[in-house]
């Protein structure tokens, strides 16, 4: 008896046999098209900025995508997804600007959700003329595989990025799309961590697949092991950020199972809240990390995160330094590498969630172990939320200085100032700005809605002014030229 098998069932069995691959496309929804002038509204109703002043420029069409990535283990595969914006009317072949989002706890809270603070970033990047891309990281987002999220996991969130990009790549090819193949990452808060993750992860282990032309982590955290429990187990430190720890144990218990285990914590996926929170926070902790669920009043938790724990994990990792869970947040430190691209840290030094002392022991490691190309831009006076919007419009300066298409070609300048000298800041409307010691400058002050406010010029070495005196409260753009009009630094002075 001859056996046979049909062109189209060899082929479907060939497909559902074949192995996926990370980065792979699932899908590549359109959600809208969007006009510049429509995203220059949104902005200016939300951040009181209008599109002129953030560069918004172009039009653009907002894209979900689904991809292949990899889980909590480097051999097992999941569906993530995240957004992916393109310009449709930019004249040059397009960079790559990733933006990592902060912490989330529900689906309706990441970027692929596009009509959120993450997915309106996006496509301001969009708009200013390149690919924006945002993950969601794995287990996040309505359309992503079920599962718990990995918060502070270098591998997933690194993993995460890397793959959207490719899946981004391969759209673009598909369609005609012209890239650079410049890529720049940023992120704020955890995509403070996951930018810097994603950047050792594309230097250390894919060399010669990226073009990585710079990096702007913001308000991250880099020292886990270190800075970032002590902040962490703290008995006295408050945060309004509750559920930031919960997430971090939660997650830690799931990607390092076998260890937990090992040391003598008899938990799975399905206890894990039980066996380490106490009453009545198991039960509200199980809701918070519900990412379907629509529960989510963290005032209930406490303000001291470490009280909510069992005393069977809270007492040691408090007094032991040797405890296992410091030594699972030590995985997920960012300071074992020499970064070779131009790495920006920016931080503000009034950050309580993520101590600034962590930015600037991260700079003392990076030096000691060779890298020449890192520095810090410390934002004065920022809570950490607070810092959030003068970052992203201080990464977008400064990563366009690296800009280089049929539009922006200008060498970068050797004496680039890392980060905008003034001081104090806040202010009450004096302050005093530190310029090189020769040549000549011209310091411009512009208000929220671009306008004006002062234009003069000044001699190098320390310069005082008080332009600000008797306006309103708010954030000035300060910008320092040099003699040729060659833009030197440029960034925010908040005035109280």
């Amino acid at each position: 008896m001859k056996h046979t098998i049909s062109l189209s069932l060899f082929l479907f069995l060939s497909l559902s046999l074949r192995a996926q691959q990370r980065g792979e496309i699932v899908s590549f929804h359109l959600l809208e098209s969007l006009t510049a002038d429509s995203l220059s509204t949104i902005v200016q109703q939300n951040t009181g900025f209008p599109g002129a002043v953030l560069g918004i420029t172009y039009d653009f069409d907002v894209y979900r995508v689904r991809y292949w990535t990899r889980g909590y283990h480097p051999d097992s595969l999941t569906i993530a997804t995240g957004l992916t914006v393109i310009p449709t009317n930019y004249p040059c072949d397009l960079g790559i600007f990733s933006f990592g989002h902060g912490l989330s706890c529900k689906d309706t809270e990441v970027p692929s959700h596009s009509d959120n603070i993450y997915g309106v970033i996006t496509k301001g990047l969009a708009s200013n003329g390149y690919i924006g891309v945002a993950p969601d990281y794995i287990f996040m987002g309505s359309e992503a595989s079920p599962g718990l999220q990995a918060f502070m996991n270098a591998k997933t969130e690194a993993a995460a990025t890397i793959d959207l990009i490719r899946a981004t790549q391969t759209f673009c090819a598909q369609n005609n799309i012209g890239t650079t193949g410049q890529i720049f990452l940023s992120g704020y808060s955890q995509g403070g961590h996951s930018s810097m993750a994603t950047a050792r992860e594309m230097q250390l282990f894919h060399p010669g697949e990226f073009n990585l032309v710079a990096a702007v982590p913001g308000g991250g955290t880099y020292d886990l092991s270190g800075v970032a429990c002590d902040s962490l187990l703290s008995p006295t430190r408050t945060t309004p950020e509750r559920q930031a720890f919960p997430l971090v144990a939660c997650t830690y218990v799931n990607f390092y199972m076998d260890t937990v285990v090992a040391e003598g914590f008899q938990v799975t996926p399905s206890n894990f809240v039980d066996v380490l929170f106490e009453s009545p926070y198991d039960s509200l902790m199980s809701l918070i990390l519900d990412r379907t669920n629509p529960f989510y009043n963290t005032s209930q938790l406490d303000s001291i995160p470490v009280r909510m724990l069992e005393d069977s994990f809270q007492v040691p990792a408090q007094t032991d330094p040797d405890f296992f869970f410091r030594r699972l947040l030590s995985h997920n430190n960012l300071y074992d590498w020499a970064p070779q691209m131009p790495l920006m840290m920016v931080h503000s030094d009034a950050d309580i969630e993520n101590p600034y002392s962590n930015v600037v022991f991260t700079q003392q490691q990076f030096q000691q172990n060779g890298s020449t190309s890192t520095s810090i831009y410390t934002l004065n006076g920022y809570s950490h939320p607070g810092a959030g919007l003068p970052y992203v419009l201080i990464a977008k300066d400064w990563i366009g200085t690296f800009r280089q298409d049929c539009l922006n070609s200008v060498e970068q300048a050797d004496d680039l100032l890392a980060e905008l000298p003034v001081f104090p800041n806040p202010s009450q409307g004096c302050f005093s700005i530190k310029l090189p010691e020769i040549g000549n400058f011209k310091i411009m002050v512009f208000d929220a809605l671009g306008g004006s406010v002062a234009a003069f010029e000044a001699n190098g070495g320390l310069q005082s002014s008080c332009v600000l005196e008797g306006r309103a409260p708010g954030l000035y753009g300060i910008r320092v030229l040099d003699g040729t009009g060659r833009l030197l630094s440029n960034g925010f002075l908040a005035k109280f």
